[in-house]
């Protein structure tokens, strides 16, 4: 029918989704046994691997000492070969006959005027004294043997002809001295020593006095009664003789007589097995009243109840 307004009509409804199902992740459930042999494979690898460390390790180790030796090998031929071969050097010639002039040529009666006139001559950390000589003496004649190298240390070895009360007698001394361009230091008291051999000395390592005293009284005490038993042998003794009571034996064979070593001289560091003394000793020339003082360096062994020297310096 016409005129009549169209009726319209909405039907809207809502759609049921479908709930989706919740998925829940399943348990991870371990096999113990399988854990076990990847944790004991693990251990392996790590043992493998340290053990690999460890050769690499050693095989350095190895080097180091094949280096090490090389090195002693080179320092040993260096040493060889500069063995008196720095004397034609004039400036050190004549600086070092100053010295031994200046050094064995005292009057008592100046011994002041004598310190005076050496002082300059050493380096600061050396202790003099207008006591050091005691009895007249002139310098006859002073050869020089040569300049070696003596534990690292440039030394200038001497034959010297010494008049005294009299007498004449001769003596063999070695100055450590060092050179810096055209100035020198007398770095230690002379010494006397055997004659060394013009082929060459091997050289080593100083000894340090920086090692802390030994605070055990007993030890001490039983390490000072060696030393002063040490060096009364050493005086008195031949090189083969000493070869008993030290690993590289020197002897002066009655060259000096021990004049004075007290306790109050010695200082004792290191340990009770391996201790280390550092002694001044005074000695008088055979048959004549001039005396000298020396320093002594000896690096000791426990050996059953006694001492064996297996290193012994003098500066």
């Amino acid at each position: 029918m016409r005129g009549l307004p169209k009726l319209k009509v909405n039907f809207e409804y809502e759609k049921k989704q479908k709930e989706k199902a919740v998925k829940i992740p399943k348990a991870h459930v371990y096999n113990l046994s399988k854990v076990r042999k990847i944790v004991v494979g693990l251990l392996i690898i790590l043992v493998l691997y340290f053990a690999y460390v460890l050769v690499l390790a050693n095989g350095v180790a190895i080097q180091n000492r094949e280096l090490r030796h090389n090195i002693t090998s080179l320092t040993a031929r260096i040493d060889k070969a500069s063995a008196g071969t720095t004397s034609y050097n004039p400036i050190v010639g004549q600086y070092l006959a100053n010295f031994v002039n200046a050094y064995y040529t005292f009057d008592k009666t100046k011994s002041d005027a004598w310190l005076d006139k050496v002082t300059p001559y050493f380096a600061k950390n050396v202790t003099l004294s207008s006591s050091t000589n005691t009895e007249n003496m002139k310098l006859l004649q002073a050869k020089l043997n040569g300049i070696f190298t003596v534990d690292s240390i440039k030394t200038a070895q001497y034959n010297l002809t010494i008049e005294t009360n009299g007498k004449q007698v001769t003596m063999v001394v070695n100055v450590p001295y060092t050179q810096d361009n055209d100035k020198l230091t007398v770095i230690g008291l002379p010494y006397v020593a055997n004659e060394i051999d013009s082929v060459g000395q091997v050289g080593k390592a100083r000894f340090d006095k920086t090692g802390r005293t030994l605070n055990d009284e007993a030890v001490t005490n039983k390490v000072q009664k060696f030393t002063k038993q040490f060096v009364q042998k050493y005086v008195s003794s031949s090189t083969k003789e000493m070869s008993l009571l030290m690993s590289d034996p020197v002897g002066l064979d009655n060259a000096v007589e021990l004049v004075s070593l007290e306790d109050s001289d010695m200082q004792v560091t290191g340990t009770k097995d391996k201790p280390v003394v550092t002694a001044k000793i005074t000695v008088k020339l055979q048959g004549t009243n001039i005396t000298q003082v020396q320093t002594i360096y000896l690096e000791l062994k426990q050996q059953s109840n006694t001492y064996f020297v297996t290193r012994f310096l003098q500066a």
